[in-house]
C-alpha cells in the first residue's frame, strides 16, 4: 500500500473497535454489580467518542458525503456514512440520556426510565451496530480502494482556455492511494488528464483553483494549465493541502 495512504481512517477505526470494547468490558462489570466501575466506564467511552468525532468524523462527512446529498444517497458510498453518521448520533444522545437518569439523576422523574437492563443494552447493540457500519464504510473508502476500476473511462473536465489549439498532454495515474507521478513537469499549454483506475479520489488544487468530482473508478478529471508556477494538489478523501498523503505537483515552465 503507497506510502500516501492517508492514517487517519486507521487511528480513527482502532479507536473505535477499542471504545466498542470498552463497552463491553463495562456491561461485564455491570454483571458483577460493580456499578460505580460501570458507571465511569461507559461515561468515558461515551464523552471519548465525542473526539475522534470532532477530528475526524464530521469534518470528512462535512467535506466529502454532505455535498452529494441527496442524489448521492443510491450510492453506498455515501449511504452507508449517513447511515453511520445518523445511527451514530442517535447512539450518542442516547447514551448521554442514559447517563442523566441512571448516573447523575438530574433529570424529573417522569422522563426517567426504569428498566435500567433493556435500554442499556439498547444502546450496547446500538453502539456495535454503528461500529459495524463503520467498518464496512471503512473498507468501502479505502481498502476496496484497491480494486482496479472498469476500462471505460467517463472524463470531467476543469474549463479548458485556448480549447481551439491542439495542446500536449500528460497522463497522471490514479492508483493504489497515489498520484503517479507524483511529480510533474509540463510545459505552459498542457493538458493533464487524470485518470483513476482504483476507488474513489478527488484532484484539488491547494490554493482552491480547480477541484474534481469525487471520480469512480474509470473516470479522469482534466486541466489545462496556461500559467507557469508550481500548482500542489491532493485528495481529499486521503490526503490533504501542503503534501500530506495523497498528493501531488505540476511544475508548469
Amino acid at each position: 500500500m503507497s506510502q500516501s495512504y492517508d492514517m487517519n481512517p486507521n487511528i480513527n477505526l482502532t479507536v473505535q473497535l477499542l471504545m466498542g470494547m470498552a463497552l463491553l468490558v463495562g456491561m461485564i462489570l455491570a454483571r458483577r454489580r460493580y456499578f460505580r466501575a460501570h458507571g465511569i466506564c461507559q461515561a468515558s467511552v461515551l464523552l471519548l467518542n465525542l473526539i475522534p468525532i470532532g477530528w475526524f468524523m464530521r469534518p470528512q462527512f462535512h467535506t466529502v458525503v454532505m455535498p452529494a446529498l441527496p442524489a448521492g444517497i443510491r450510492d453506498h458510498f455515501y449511504l452507508l456514512p449517513t447511515i453511520h453518521a445518523t445511527l451514530g448520533t442517535l447512539a450518542e444522545v442516547l447514551g448521554v440520556y442514559i447517563i442523566l437518569v441512571a448516573g447523575l439523576k438530574v433529570l424529573p422523574q417522569k422522563l426517567r426510565f426504569k428498566n435500567y437492563k433493556r435500554w442499556m443494552r439498547t444502546e450496547l447493540a446500538l453502539w456495535w451496530l454503528v461500529i459495524a457500519i463503520g467498518i464496512t464504510t471503512y473498507f468501502i473508502w479505502n481498502v476496496s480502494s484497491m480494486t482496479p476500476g472498469p476500462a471505460t473511462a467517463h472524463t470531467l473536465s476543469a474549463p479548458v482556455s485556448n480549447a481551439e489549439k491542439p495542446n500536449p498532454t500528460v497522463t497522471v495515474n490514479i492508483s493504489n492511494f497515489a498520484f503517479q507521478p507524483r511529480e510533474l513537469q509540463i510545459v505552459t499549454g498542457t493538458t493533464v488528464v487524470w485518470k483513476n483506475t482504483t476507488g474513489r479520489h478527488t484532484v484539488t488544487a491547494d490554493d482552491g483553483s480547480f477541484e474534481s468530482p469525487i471520480m469512480a473508478p474509470g473516470e479522469e478529471y482534466k486541466r489545462t494549465f496556461d500559467r507557469t508556477g508550481s500548482v500542489p494538489y491532493y485528495c481529499k478523501l486521503h490526503g490533504g493541502a501542503g503534501g500530506q498523503k495523497m498528493a501531488g505537483t505540476i511544475n508548469v515552465k
